[in-house]
């Protein structure tokens, strides 16, 4: 069992480090073991919205532009975040780890005041795939929103 609490520090978790998104043309079953989408769209994230439904319910929205999407069909939307690489995350714990604000930043080395340094690699949270949808002329908008409840 988990306690209510430790619930409750999870979902904060997930709403302040999974800060990204992207969506592609790939549409197959979701890979647990992948850390990308299949076909990505777009070459860089874009920063998500994140808000609580409830304490333990957490919606990640991102809007795309239909410029953005290119005329594409899209297949598949992914949430991610940039957390430190395994053998590092105790830096984040034990020295408050810098984790870079800039999306898309990945692989590089953030230093905190204190000097203490981590490496930091792309996490995809989740994936998910669907029926199509578009393709998307220039003026239009794609909203998607991902919710997550943590049990």
């Amino acid at each position: 069992m988990i306690t209510e609490k430790a619930k409750r520090k999870v979902a904060l978790f997930l709403k302040e480090f999974f800060t990204e998104a992207n969506v592609g043309v790939g549409g197959n079953s979701p890979n647990p073991n992948s850390n990308d989408l299949d076909v990505p769209i777009l070459g860089t994230h874009i920063a998500t919205t994140n808000t609580e439904s409830s304490d333990l319910v957490v919606d990640f929205t991102a809007i795309f532009t239909g410029s953005q999407l290119d005329g594409n069909t899209v297949r598949e939307f992914a949430v991610f975040g940039p957390l430190p690489i395994d053998g590092q995350f105790d830096e984040l714990r034990l020295e408050g780890a810098q984790i870079p604000d800039t999306v898309g930043d990945y692989g590089g080395t953030s230093t905190n005041s204190d000097g203490t340094e981590a490496t930091v690699e792309k996490t995809m949270l989740a994936r998910v795939n669907f029926d199509a949808l578009g393709t998307f002329s220039s003026s239009d908008e794609l909203e998607v929103i991902l919710t997550i409840g943590v049990e």
